[in-house]
C-alpha cells in the first residue's frame, strides 16, 4: 500500500509540476521526505501524532520549489498539500548547511461532515496554507522542523536526488 501511495504521489507530481523543459535544468533535483516525529503543544486524546507524511518536492536551481504531500492530519483524516515555495540558505558549519523554507499552497482533506470538529479548517475543508520550517542538511540528507500554526510541530527527514 505504501509503495502504491509513493508511486501515485510521484506520478501526480510529475504530471502537474514537471514539464519536460524543467527537468532539463542543471542543478535541479527531486526531494523525497517523510515524517518521523509530531507533537501537539496542547495534546488531546483525539490528536494524531503519527502523520505518516510522504512528500515529493522538485527543487529548481534558484532555490524555488514545488511539491505535493500526503498525510493524516491531527484528526486522522487523509489530507493533501499542493504547494510552491523557496529555500533560504542561512549558513554553513562543519559541512552542515542550515536553511529556512517557506511554502504556500492549497490544503485539502479536513472534513467535518459528522459535526465532530469545530475548527475553521473543518468548516472550510479546502483552504490556503503557509508552512514555515528550519532545516539542516549534509550531502543529500535533510532534517526539517515545521511548526504547524499554534497547534504543534512536525519533524521530517528526506533525501535529495
Amino acid at each position: 500500500m505504501i509503495l502504491k501511495l509513493i508511486m501515485a504521489l510521484f506520478l501526480i507530481f510529475l504530471s502537474l509540476f514537471l514539464p519536460k523543459q524543467i527537468m532539463a535544468q542543471e542543478n535541479s533535483s527531486l526531494y523525497f521526505h517523510t515524517s518521523i516525529y509530531t507533537t501537539h503543544y496542547t495534546p488531546r486524546d483525539y490528536h494524531n501524532n503519527h502523520q505518516n507524511l510522504m512528500g515529493i518536492e522538485y527543487h529548481y536551481q534558484d532555490k524555488k520549489l514545488k511539491g505535493i504531500s500526503y498525510f493524516l492530519n491531527s484528526y486522522r483524516q487523509p489530507t493533501w498539500y499542493f504547494y510552491s515555495g523557496r529555500y533560504y540558505p542561512l549558513f554553513e558549519r562543519r559541512g552542515f548547511k542550515f536553511n529556512a523554507k517557506l511554502t504556500y499552497g492549497i490544503i485539502h482533506g479536513y472534513d467535518d461532515e459528522g459535526g465532530e470538529h469545530s475548527t475553521w479548517m473543518h468548516n472550510m475543508g479546502t483552504f490556503p496554507g503557509f508552512v514555515f520550517g528550519f532545516g539542516i542538511e549534509k550531502g543529500p540528507y535533510k532534517l526539517e522542523i515545521h511548526p504547524f500554526a499554534d497547534a504543534g510541530l512536525i519533524t521530517t527527514i528526506g533525501i535529495e536526488f
